[in-house]
């Protein structure tokens, strides 16, 4: 029987443990900052708190709006809350919920409006 040395085993000393070193995944995962945004589905980051002062129908709907958005959406999503920024440090949580609520009730309308006439024409 052939033993070959691999280079990227170790061995730990005070256990016993042989290991070995993944170069690969260290040089895979990100560096610095993380993605901005949520996880696609998810609420936006800071926004829970706000998301958590609307009725529990109104986070159901949210969260069914939040996975139904196409990337295009998203994006739209995005803007819109870059725009509301500036207003929200005199924004209670309550007002900043209510307007996220009617942003994505906006965007999820204006695509279902869109998809209706396009069906009338077809």
């Amino acid at each position: 029987m052939e033993i070959q040395a691999n280079p990227h085993a170790f061995l730990n000393r005070s256990s016993g443990i042989v290991g070995q070193q993944n170069n690969v995944d260290n040089q895979n995962k990100p560096q610095g900052r993380p993605p901005e945004g949520p996880p696609p589905g998810g609420i936006p980051p800071g926004l829970q708190p706000a998301v958590a002062t609307l009725s529990e129908d109104e986070q159901s709907q949210v969260t069914t709006m939040l996975e139904s958005l196409s990337k295009e959406q998203m994006g739209a999503l995005k803007n819109a809350l870059d725009e509301l920024k500036p207003q929200a440090n005199s924004m209670s949580a309550e007002e900043i919920g209510s307007a996220f609520f009617d942003m994505l009730l906006s965007l999820t309308e204006s695509d279902n409006d869109s998809e209706n006439l396009i069906d009338e024409y077809v």
